[in-house]
């Protein structure tokens, strides 16, 4: 999972959301807001922006969810965020810049209008090396090229509709792998799978695909898009440790903090490729230091827009394919977890 794609607006919890309208009533939280009428049709949601710099951007974001956004969106400096009702977004331990920034939040009234329709009028298909994402209500009008291979997607509820660049990075390294014969008949792991779209590609490129992701919504968003692919991934709900084995090519798109905290978890999950995107530039150092600890020797590294995805190799004895042992695998039926993977 990640805050970097866009998504549709309008479910519980969105990664993002693609609203982009002119400022009403700018105040502070410190100020009362001033009242505006809802319309039935149009109830009035709360706006806020708050500064950011590279710094700080992904711990800007996390408090915004946790303090309740129904829908965010992160551009160049500023992360903007809608609320039911305005919150207090600071906490007395924040360290700076991070409480500055967030004490400088600018709330705004607006009307609510219809994001997903907005937002689906703005979206076309997008291209990364052979592979085309192509929306689902765009299907009929497509026409796809020699060679290529076409995915019916639709977002939903989950991150992942292949337009940001972090998508776009991974996609294009599975079609490098799948041009070297380096993808197919293996197996393929997507850590935080969101829409599914990268374990979705794996197997329409004939790789065994299994997806996990730790937010239920992502789980069943996977299923339904393989299913409208046309092709088998196992999904799981949780993270690295639900993968049910250690697997030949692990691809994680996740953000700077995540890819550090689960650097050696992901080494250890991947017998040959890991590929990891949503890093940030800025702080590449902090995952490229995190998983060359774990183990990864980084052969290659991609830069497109601010972020960077990382492809790598782990050196593993046998096919890639071993499960856990007998006794690890009955002791973790026993407990109702999934066994961790073998070393």
């Amino acid at each position: 999972m990640c805050f970097n794609d866009v998504s549709i607006f309008g479910s519980s919890r969105p990664r993002v959301s693609p609203r982009h309208t002119g400022p009403l009533s700018v105040c502070s939280l410190r100020t009362p807001v001033p009242p505006i009428e809802p319309h039935a049709e149009h109830p009035v949601t709360h706006r806020a922006v708050v500064a950011t710099d590279h710094t700080t951007v992904e711990a800007v974001a996390a408090r915004l969810w946790e303090r309740g956004a129904i829908g965010l969106w992160e551009r160049s400096g500023e992360v903007i965020a809608w609320f039911h009702e305005p919150v207090p977004l600071e906490a007395p331990t924040d360290p700076e810049p991070l409480r500055a920034q967030l004490g400088a939040v600018r709330w705004s009234r607006e009307a609510d209008r219809d994001w997903q329709a907005e937002w689906k009028a703005t979206i076309e298909p997008v291209r990364a090396g052979r592979t085309v994402i192509v929306p689902t209500w765009l299907a009929d009008d497509h026409v796809a090229d020699d060679g290529d291979l076409t995915l019916l997607l639709d977002p939903g509820r989950a991150f992942g509709s292949g337009h940001h660049a972090t998508t776009t990075l991974c996609l294009e390294v599975l079609d490098g792998l799948d041009l070297t014969g380096r993808l197919a008949g293996r197996h393929l792991a997507d850590v935080g799978c969101g829409s599914g779209i990268l374990a979705i590609a794996g197997a329409a490129r004939g790789a065994t695909a299994v997806g996990v992701d730790i937010d239920a919504d992502a789980v069943a968003v996977t299923r339904e898009n393989a299913e409208r692919n046309g092709v088998t991934v196992e999904v799981r709900h949780g993270s690295v440790e639900a993968l049910p084995r250690r697997t030949d090519i692990v691809v994680a798109n996740l953000v700077t903090d995540v890819v550090a905290q689960l650097a050696g978890p992901l080494v250890h999950a991947t017998t040959d490729l890991l590929i990891v995107s949503g890093i940030t530039v800025e702080r590449q150092d902090v995952a490229m230091d995190a998983l060359t600890a774990a183990g990864l020797r980084i052969d290659e590294r991609r830069e497109r827009d601010g972020w960077i995805a990382l492809v790598g190799h782990v050196d593993a004895d046998g096919d890639g394919r071993a499960d856990v042992d007998d006794d690890e695998r009955a002791a973790a039926a026993d407990a109702g977890r999934a066994p961790a993977p073998d070393a």
